[in-house]
């Protein structure tokens, strides 16, 4: 795995969870410098407008607006950037398996591994 190529990309990065977004920030920022944070899919929502990323992680459970409705609407508006999602549910839960089938690339399960992350977010990227 190449970290280099993690210094260009901007990220998104989607939780509502003030802990965990601190502790998951500080990881990746020193692989990823360039991340912009959001606390809930409306503000993710109005980020994404403002910026363009090179990809978003995103939660589901959230407060004001669902990562799942935030997706819905990215989707609205740009059909091909890579979306990774946080969760606490499982590859049979049905709203994983909705996003799928609307387009993400593919899903962390909490408590999140940083270096699963780290690898998932290379896969994507490729």
């Amino acid at each position: 795995m190449d970290i280099n190529k993690f210094k260009n990309l901007d990220v998104l990065y989607v939780e509502d969870e003030i802990e965990l977004r601190d502790v998951t920030c500080n990881s990746l920022e020193s692989i990823i410098p360039n991340i912009t944070v959001g606390s809930n899919g409306k503000e993710g929502l109005e980020i994404f407008k403002s910026k363009e990323f090179d990809l978003i992680i995103t939660d589901l459970a959230m407060p004001v607006m669902s990562g799942t409705e935030m997706i819905q609407e990215i989707r609205k508006i740009n059909s091909s950037i890579p979306i990774l999602v946080t969760t606490a549910f499982g590859s049979q839960n049905e709203e994983i398996i909705e996003l799928e089938k609307i387009g993400i690339d593919g899903y962390i399960m909490k408590p999140v591994d940083m270096m699963k992350l780290i690898q998932k977010v290379d896969e994507i990227i490729k």
